[in-house]
């Protein structure tokens, strides 16, 4: 009989712990973005003021103003949109055709092909920044959005591939047997019953590149340098270099940065969750 109060005081401190470790990591883990949001709000004297001074009287949009009127921000905007979106539906089916063929088709060297692209992720941009640039530059494209698509989609190639490889191996074969039994063709294979399958996948893959393309910094940087179609990433940096920085407009400006792949996450992040998992399941 008095085991019962030791499993239920057992029980309720093993889900009592992990909340309260979860709610701190939360509060953590959002505190920046908060303070970033409440920075952009204040008037100029209550961002220096030390200690902090918490007051919502006094709070305004004037410093989003001052960008949307004072700075390039829309066309930093456009440029990101632009890149990033080119980015993510190139490179996502550039790695879908290479996973598929690594998944399926079995040549020699293929596993040390699957291997070496996961290898050639890790390797952090400023090793390759210098390559990619020498090539977009021989290619006659520095400068411009259409070189910037092309290192960005490089970048990232080399993990999608990796992870869709995985989502095409976790399906049967007697799938693609039964179609090709049919009368479908390579491609009808690969379009209309291998791409529908991995469908979370191609989520997962595509939500990494497009982030990726919209975050990256260093490569956008050395590839269109500081012109007039300069992404967000580069722009925002224009707010704060120099002797004087623009806290509040660089605030304001980052708030409205991040909105775009904040609701794309909230949008889909369950498609997300699925298409890790299923990912999970064969390697």
């Amino acid at each position: 009989m008095s085991e019962a109060p030791v499993f239920r005081r057992r029980g309720a401190a093993s889900f009592i712990i992990p909340s309260a470790v979860l709610a701190i990591l939360t509060v953590v883990a959002l505190f920046p973005l908060v303070w970033m949001a409440y920075s952009s709000l204040k008037p100029y004297a209550a961002i220096y003021s030390f200690p902090p001074k918490f007051s919502l009287s006094d709070l305004g949009l004037h410093y989003y103003r001052a960008v949307l009127e004072s700075t390039p921000f829309m066309s930093f905007l456009r440029s990101s949109t632009i890149v990033a979106l080119s980015s993510t539906v190139l490179g996502t089916i550039f790695a879908a055709m290479a996973a598929y063929v690594l998944a399926r088709a079995r040549f020699p060297g293929s596993r040390v092909i699957s291997k070496l692209l996961l290898i050639a992720y890790i390797f952090p941009p400023i090793l390759i920044a210098i390559p990619l640039f020498l090539v977009v530059t021989k290619l006659g494209l520095a400068n411009t959005w259409p070189g910037l698509i092309v290192v960005h989609v490089a970048y990232t190639f080399p993990f999608s591939t990796w992870m869709l490889t995985s989502f095409f191996s976790s399906v049967p074969v007697e799938l693609e047997e039964a179609a090709r039994i049919d009368g479908a063709s390579n491609l009808a294979i690969f379009t209309r019953v291998m791409l529908p399958l991995v469908a979370p996948g191609l989520v997962t893959v595509a939500v990494f590149a497009f982030i990726s393309s919209w975050n990256e910094f260093l490569l956008s940087l050395i590839v269109l340098g500081a012109g007039d179609n300069r992404t967000l990433s580069v722009g925002l940096y224009s707010l704060v270099g120099g002797e004087f920085a623009q806290w509040g407009t660089a605030m304001a400006a980052t708030t409205l940065a991040i909105i775009p792949t904040l609701v794309l996450f909230l949008l889909i992040q369950h498609r997300i969750a699925a298409g890790l998992t299923a990912g999970a399941v064969k390697g």
